[in-house]
């Protein structure tokens, strides 16, 4: 088997240059692209974490695209490792969420390396669209998070905690967009303006369960990685579903910020900080953003040291989410936005022309048509069986 670097095709060892582009073929990158596990080709490598590498695959006999997550090697010979890889294979696959990566097979390789097959995508991870575009809009990063809360709210209703929640491990599907948003302007003749939004972000969230298995095999080994880690975590202990709290609380304050609250050279520095130092207020350092005092609240409250003071479940912190509006919002949102005091300032005249204009119309009950007594009984003398 043969690889073209440029249009990343396989071929069989017949020819020596790509028939599509004339690039010379050679050996491909991985050695195990173009071998067969159970019904699925691999084709490419599209992502590699600490557990194994995931592949670009094709179904032999439909020819549909998947994914396959394939364990590394140096696990094989761990027997709880390769147990708990495939049962959280399981777990995704029952919690059957939409923001989950839909999980749709699971087996061995020919060589006895547990793999699991995954829905494939295109899209990009969120540290890429961090790393591109932040800072974000508050209203796109609430829509992101909100997705994200969702789905390890299911996560934990099943007993299952991801301990290593990062934006790597965030996936955005683009959408087309179909809701309108609105802007509040500082212009007193022209006080808002609305427009489409372009496109939608649809949350995959990845790899949970799974990062924290290295501990298994490392006893020196702290599962997750450090800017994201709650507390707890850092100091070795196994974290619960209020570490994934504090990690969604370090991933809002990066979005929304292009930074990360707590950074270091190395891991014990970024240890001490998460420990001792005090997370800034985000409206204060960053003025420039015109973010409201709801977001830093949010944050504040998310990334409190002590667990028992965060918030106790996504649920709790889903719903402050939903709450905390900006400038931009989306006009659905405006009777929230109208009544919650934390939500941007609104004067009186405002309010009433948005409530005007984009108030869900009352449902009015259709009156009967009314019939003249004259022409009732005519009716009734005509359709009524003697």
């Amino acid at each position: 088997m043969l690889y073209c670097p440029s249009c990343k095709k396989l071929f069989l060892d017949d020819g020596d240059v790509c028939p599509f582009d004339g690039i010379k073929l050679v050996e491909p990158p991985d050695p195990m692209m173009g071998q067969q596990v159970g019904s699925y080709m691999l084709l490419d490598v599209i992502g590699r974490g600490g557990m194994g590498k995931v592949y670009k695959a094709e179904h032999v006999f439909i020819g549909k695209p998947f994914a396959v997550k394939i364990l590394h090697r140096r696990f094989a010979d761990h027997q709880d490792i390769v147990e708990r890889f495939l049962f959280e294979a399981r777990a995704a696959a029952r919690i059957n969420h939409p923001n989950i990566i839909e999980i749709t097979d699971f087996g061995y390789t020919p060589d006895s390396l547990p793999f699991f097959v995954m829905e494939y995508m295109e899209g990009r991870e969120l540290i890429d669209l961090i790393e591109n575009e932040a800072p974000l809009a508050l209203y796109r990063t609430v829509n992101i998070l909100t997705q994200v809360c969702s789905a390890l709210s299911s996560c934990h209703d099943e007993g299952i905690v991801h301990q290593d929640l990062k934006p790597e491990n965030i996936f955005l599907v683009q959408r087309k967009g179909r809701r309108k948003l609105i802007e509040l302007l500082d212009d007193p003749i022209n006080p808002f303006k609305t427009e489409d939004e372009d496109s939608y972000d649809l949350v995959k969230v990845l790899d949970f369960g799974v990062a924290h298995l290295a501990r298994l095999v490392a006893a020196d080994t702290i599962a997750g990685t450090p800017e994201y880690m709650a507390p707890e975590q850092a100091r070795g202990i196994k974290g619960d579903k209020r570490s994934d709290i504090y990690s969604t609380g370090v991933i809002m304050y990066e979005m929304l910020t292009g930074e990360l609250p707590f950074t270091g050279d190395t891991p014990e520095e970024i240890f001490n900080k998460t420990f001792t130092a005090e997370v800034s207020d985000i409206t204060k350092i960053y003025p420039n953003l015109n973010l409201p005092p709801s977001a830093n609240a949010i944050i504040q409250k998310a990334l409190a040291k002590d667990p028992e003071k965060r918030y106790q479940s996504f649920p709790e912190l889903l719903k402050d989410l939903k709450t905390c509006f900006g400038k931009i919002f989306y006009t659905r949102d405006i009777p929230q936005v109208i009544k919650e005091p934390a939500g941007p300032v609104i004067d009186s005249e405002l309010k009433n022309d948005l409530e005007t204009l984009f108030g869900a119309p009352k449902k009015s009950k259709k009156k009967k048509p009314r019939l003249d007594p004259s022409l009732a009984k005519d009716l009734d003398s005509l359709f009524t069986k003697k």
